[in-house]
């Protein structure tokens, strides 16, 4: 007897019911999107690319009326931006989410829906990204392009192949013993969008070693650092023996036997970043000075104000990996290690640092107040330094563009770049420079607010033409010189005034103009006295404290106001004005007892 045994045949597929088809195209539109975002956030974290929402709600800033700004920041301080990111996120994870629904709910095939993945990561590069400053390709950022390419490139396959593989799902109606049903072609397709998608992840995280940093332009590496920088170009043969350029892409030369008896001790690295102190109302107090308290002469690290435009997380940098590119209209364009840098003649300054969002005038408006000011003791080299360590700017470079990790930038008129006070710092107080506050290296400038000192730096670049910086294409002061200001510390808003003599304190700022004297009223401005100095001012461009006093008797009411003249001999200004975009004014104005 013969017995003939065939093989099962392959279920043919079939359509499932329309309504659990659609329900399968929202769990799958979802799912695509939900897979997109967690890519933004797993790149983000890990290796700095900075994630569409961000991009595009920085880019809306740019629209936004100026009145609205401010009322979101006396309404949220600066947790509106992470508001506003949080809201970002949710449109664009709701706009993908929909678009996969609507391609698989038209039953598209598999290879429009696999290419689908290209077609959002194409809109990245050419639309998102030169909308918000970053060029076509990514090809105008200063560093990590090459991650930001294969990144998105990454994620949008992912969510093409979400797609793919909810198509197939549909097809063989749930049943994985059906897969063998899927035509050959579809099949291939989704592996295929799979595997795109490890290999442009794999490409991603490989992108610092396929295109490094060391690539970008020749090092200058320092063999003696008790030399003086050089004042004149770096040409063949090489006139400054303490100067060497290696090629590019290649290893610095090794060290002089001079040197390795020297040998440099490991790179320093700043304490983890610090969680921002927030109030009651959950909005950051961007100072660590206790309320009702006089500040102190100098701000400590952890008591510094901190603001950040980066609602997604700030910068984390290695000092091992990180570069100062120095190119545009130089004698020679070239890079600096952090090593390098520490080893440059070094320079120290006392300077004060105030936000363009000081509410100085009526502080109660804002939950920061007028706290967004602080003092510290910095260490770092002159930019001046840096820049002519090839020889210099070019004749005719009038500006130089600053450019951090973080994407944000600010412009100098060179003038104010060759000053030689302005600074690339690498020490604050002493101790290395904090995450939060720029580490491995930031700029300061004087008398201009902190918008003009940029943290994170890795960009130097001298220009011809003006350029529009981060602040500037959003309407704010191009030069951002600091307005004179005074603040009242102490007595407190909410503090109980003791019959007879109390004290009132307080600071005063106008930046390199300096302050020649401050006074204050207790009766409203009726009458104004001078107040103490309580001594020199530690630098040019910083801050003095200031005492007075003022009788209080029980049941009456007290009205404190203060006021400031700074060097040139010009009060204060007394109209109060929001910040944006020049920056506050008005005199502080307390009232007490009662």
């Amino acid at each position: 007897m013969q017995v003939t045994v065939r093989a099962p045949r392959p279920r043919q597929l079939t359509t499932p019911p329309v309504g659990q088809r659609d329900t399968a195209a929202i769990v799958g539109g979802i799912s695509a999107a939900l897979v997109f975002g967690m890519g933004m956030l797993l790149l983000r974290s890990t290796i700095g690319v900075r994630s569409v929402p961000e991009r595009l709600m920085e880019w809306l800033l740019l629209f936004l009326p100026p009145g609205l700004f401010e009322a979101m920041l006396q309404r949220f301080s600066f947790d509106a931006k992470r508001y506003g990111l949080d809201l970002a996120v949710v449109v664009i994870l709701a706009l993908l989410a929909w678009l996969g629904y609507e391609a698989l709910h038209r039953g598209w095939s598999m290879l429009i829906l696999a290419g689908l993945g290209l077609a959002v990561w194409l809109v990245v590069m050419l639309v998102i990204m030169p909308l918000t400053s970053a060029g076509l390709f990514a090809s105008a950022l200063p560093d990590g392009a090459a991650a930001a390419i294969l990144g998105y490139l990454a994620i949008s396959l992912s969510y093409g192949a979400v797609l793919a593989f909810t198509r197939t799902w549909i097809d063989v109606d749930g049943d994985p013993e059906r897969a063998l049903s899927v035509p050959v072609t579809q099949r291939r397709t989704l592996l295929a969008a799979i595997a795109g998608t490890a290999a442009a992840y794999a490409a991603t995280y490989a992108s610092g070693m396929l295109f490094p940093t060391a690539a970008r332009a020749p090092a200058i590496v320092l063999l003696d650092p008790q030399e003086p920088v050089p004042s004149g170009g770096l040409d063949e043969p090489n006139p400054h023996p303490q100067v060497v350029s290696t090629p590019v892409a290649q290893a610095p030369a090794p060290p002089t036997p001079t040197v390795a008896a020297n040998a440099t001790p490991p790179l320093p690295k700043p304490p983890p970043a610090r969680t921002l102190q927030r109030d009651k109302d959950g909005a950051v107090l961007q100072s660590g000075r206790p309320a009702g308290q006089l500040a102190p002469e100098f701000t400590s690290n952890t008591d510094f104000y901190v603001v950040t435009k980066n609602a997604g997380g700030d910068p984390e940098l290695r000092a091992e990996d990180w570069r100062l590119l120095v190119d545009g209209e130089v004698q020679r364009s070239f890079q600096l290690d952090y090593a390098t840098l520490r080893r440059l003649p070094a320079v120290e300054v006392t300077k004060t640092l105030e936000c363009i969002s000081n509410f100085v005038g009526k502080p109660e408006l804002a939950p920061f107040g007028a706290e967004l000011i602080s003092t510290a003791h910095w260490k770092g080299v002159a930019v001046k330094d840096i820049l002519a360590l090839t020889g210099g700017p070019r004749p005719g470079a009038e500006w130089l563009a600053v450019f951090s990790a973080d994407e944000f930038t600010s412009a100098l008129p060179m003038e104010v770049a060759m000053d030689p006070t302005t600074l690339l710092v690498y020490e604050m107080n002493g101790d290395v420079l904090p995450y939060e506050h720029g580490y491995p290296a930031r700029v300061l400038v004087p008398g201009r607010y902190g918008m003009k000192n940029p943290k994170w730096v890795i960009g130097l670049r001298p220009m011809t033409r003006e350029f529009l910086d981060w602040y500037g294409q959003r309407n704010w002061s191009k030069d951002a010189i600091v307005r004179t200001m005074s603040r009242i510390d102490s007595p407190g808003p909410d503090s109980t005034l003791a019959a007879g003599q109390n004290v009132v304190s307080g600071i005063a700022y106008a930046g390199t103009r300096g302050i020649q004297r401050v006074e204050f009223s207790s009766d409203g401005g009726e009458s104004w006295h001078a107040a103490e100095l309580l001594e020199p001012a530690a630098a040019q461009d910083a801050w003095v404290r200031w005492r007075g006093s003022f009788s209080y008797a029980p049941g009456s009411r007290v009205a404190l106001m203060a006021r400031a003249t700074d060097g040139a001999g010009a009060v204060q200004e007394q109209a109060f004005t929001l910040p944006e975009p020049n920056g506050g004014t008005g005199w502080p104005h307390l009232e007490l007892g009662g």
